[in-house]
């Protein structure tokens, strides 16, 4: 729990690297994830060469505190374990805040691009990153409204590509098969977000020359499924090179698994449509 005295680490561009908690808000003895706190800017954060003109961090958002300031924070992570309603038990390597104003209002923005209050969470179950509001206790595989795209794929790059993830394993896979995958999704897709835009207004139709170019890369041996997967497919499995694991019959949409299950280890179908975008599909196993 964070009290009096409890170091945090500043997690957004505000210029504050490390803080001093000297306040606990709402009359609490102690803060939890999602809780105001007051803070004392103990460290400040050197952004080198990427603020000012042309960096990727602003010489404003850079110089917006110094050390010595007080300022209000929210706890976004832990060390703590805190046990949920549900049983489950969530703790983090370290004490985390994001810096506010009195209203609320985010002072800087996540390091990682994501709104305050956001952060990018690993699946076990999926072997896939995802985005948790702390606060709200909300979960999405999509983006949230709000996300800087740019500075999420530069955080993902970083810290949840391919080499980061571990692949699944094998085991009893009687009946399944394995692929991989390359999504483009367009306006009209069931869920018009991804990883890699917050919003999606392609249309269908430049969804598909997106996808038939891609194809072509692959069919001429330019590139594989996998490589494209890493930096142009709107799914997540993309930071495991498209790779969906092992799969059954009936696990997926029906248009994408009569044509996984039609192929032969190897083979990468022609372009398919379903309701999530359109995919080109590999068969690893």
């Amino acid at each position: 729990m964070i009290q009096l005295k409890t170091m945090l680490n500043c997690i957004d561009n505000s210029g504050a690297a490390v803080v001093e908690c000297v306040n606990v808000l709402r009359m609490k003895r102690a803060a939890s994830i999602g809780d105001r706190i007051i803070v004392v800017v103990q460290k400040q954060r050197s952004f080198g060469p990427e603020s000012g003109p042309g960096g990727s961090v602003s010489t404003s958002a850079a110089n917006k505190v110094r050390r010595g300031d007080i300022r209000h924070a929210i706890v976004v992570r832990t060390a703590k374990k805190i046990q949920r309603s549900d049983g489950s038990v969530v703790k983090f390597d370290d004490n985390a805040c994001v810096l506010i104003n009195k209203t609320g209002e985010p002072i800087g923005t996540r390091l990682n691009g994501l709104p305050a209050g956001w952060e990018v969470r690993h699946s076990n179950s999926k072997n896939l990153p995802y985005y948790f509001n702390s606060a709200s206790r909300e979960s999405r595989w999509e983006p949230p409204s709000g996300t800087d795209t740019e500075k999420l794929k530069a955080y993902m790059a970083q810290h949840h590509s391919a080499s980061s993830i571990k692949q699944d394993g094998l085991g009893p896979n009687e009946g399944k098969i394995r692929a991989s995958h390359l999504l483009v999704k367009h306006r009209d897709s069931r869920r018009p977000s991804s990883w890699r835009e917050a919003e999606i207004t392609r249309t269908k139709d430049e969804a598909k020359a997106m996808i038939v170019a891609h194809e072509a890369r692959i069919r001429s041996g330019e590139a594989s499924l996998g490589d494209l997967a890493v930096t142009e497919s709107d799914c997540s499995s993309a930071r495991k090179r498209g790779d969906l694991g092992f799969f059954g019959r009936s696990e997926m949409q029906k248009e994408f698994e009569d044509a996984a299950f039609a192929l032969k280890p190897g083979e990468v179908s022609h372009v398919v449509e379903t309701a999530s975008g359109v995919h080109l599909i590999e068969r690893t196993e």
